[in-house]
């Protein structure tokens, strides 16, 4: 019944398509409204983190409340290097968020995944809030509230940025981020079919049953989380330069809850559904803000809207007939 979405929700041809989409419409959308080509780096690299978030959500079963902190972990260390180490190359920064991300994640990772849903999801909350805590009270190293400014990096090892015009900045960062997107896609591509991605599996539908068959599912779990904590701590420091500023928001638990809801819109089933999520929703969070200053309120309906129209995601929309035609059709073109 759901051959048509799960094939095309799982496909890397897919993800090539999407990625060549995203990279023709940038143009398009600068032209046809200013400032909202912006919004689709936005969505480019918030994918990244959803992405992260659903192996362990979507695939693992476990649902984190507090994947802010590892967000909060990529954004400070592009601002904590600037500010204390002057390192404006972002590939090197990038490098040190991993590590940092790699250490705290396998430090508290060795103690939630032994708990299994609420607990787990408010314990990992509780260590979350805890870092936000951090980046709020010790002003003299974070800048508290003000936070931390980011100025244009050094990509590539060698691409000064910083002489750059605003849109040609912006522009080169879109692509910039989208071969990140690509590369960091691909791999989650290829974890997610191995036999590690489909033990994940396994171990979401029946844990006590690949407990019993030997396979050592504490392990399994906490690998799953690592690996999810270094995607949201990517997606964090790619998220700094463009946002020019590093704050204790980027580390509150509502960027954990639009993780959440990213993956959910999309549909926590379908590899390609967080990626749709996330980009379908930073243009509608941009377009709520837009309307009117009661925004919340749009996206509590479009949240309520979801869960009664498409309860297993937008991916699941493309097995309705109307969709299935479509493709008909389109495999009958002479290509």
């Amino acid at each position: 019944m759901m051959a048509v979405s799960r094939e095309l929700g799982n496909s890397f041809r897919a993800l090539i398509a999407i990625t060549v989409l995203i990279a023709i419409l940038y143009p398009i959308v600068g032209w046809l409204r200013p400032g909202f080509e912006v919004i689709l780096t936005y969505g480019v690299i918030l994918s990244i983190a959803a992405l992260g978030f659903n192996l362990l959500f979507g695939y693992t079963g476990l649902l984190s409340f507090g994947h802010a902190a590892f967000f909060g972990i990529g954004a400070y260390t592009i601002g904590l290097t600037l500010k204390y180490l002057n390192l404006r190359v972002l590939e090197a920064q990038i490098i040190i968020a991993v590590i940092a991300t790699l250490l705290f994640s396998a430090l508290i990772g060795s103690i939630v995944v032994r708990y299994r849903g609420i607990f787990f999801a408010i314990l990992i909350l509780v260590i979350a809030q805890v870092l936000w805590g951090f980046y709020v009270k010790f002003y003299h190293i974070t800048g508290g509230t003000d936070g931390l400014k980011i100025l244009r990096p050094i990509i590539l090892g060698f691409y000064e940025t910083r002489g750059l015009g605003y849109g040609d900045f912006n522009m080169v960062y879109h692509y910039y981020a989208l071969a990140w997107f690509l590369l960091m896609t691909y791999l989650m591509w290829r974890i997610v079919n191995s036999p590690f991605g489909y033990t994940l599996k396994m171990i979401k539908d029946a844990e006590d049953r690949a407990q019993a068959l030997g396979i050592n599912t504490y392990k399994f779990k906490l690998a799953a989380f690592i690996i999810s904590a270094l995607y949201v701590a990517v997606s964090g420091a790619l998220y700094a330069p463009l946002n020019r500023i590093v704050t204790p928001e980027l580390a509150y638990w509502t960027m954990s809850g639009k993780m959440v809801f990213m993956s959910i819109l999309g549909g926590t089933s379908y590899y390609m559904g967080p990626i749709v999520g996330a980009l379908v929703y930073v243009y509608f969070e941009s377009i709520a803000q837009f309307i009117t200053v009661h925004w919340f309120l749009i996206m509590g309906v479009l949240i309520i809207a979801t869960m009664f129209l498409a309860p297993i995601g937008l991916m699941g929309l493309i097995d309705r007939p109307g969709f299935k035609r479509i493709l008909s059709s389109l495999s009958k073109l002479p290509i």
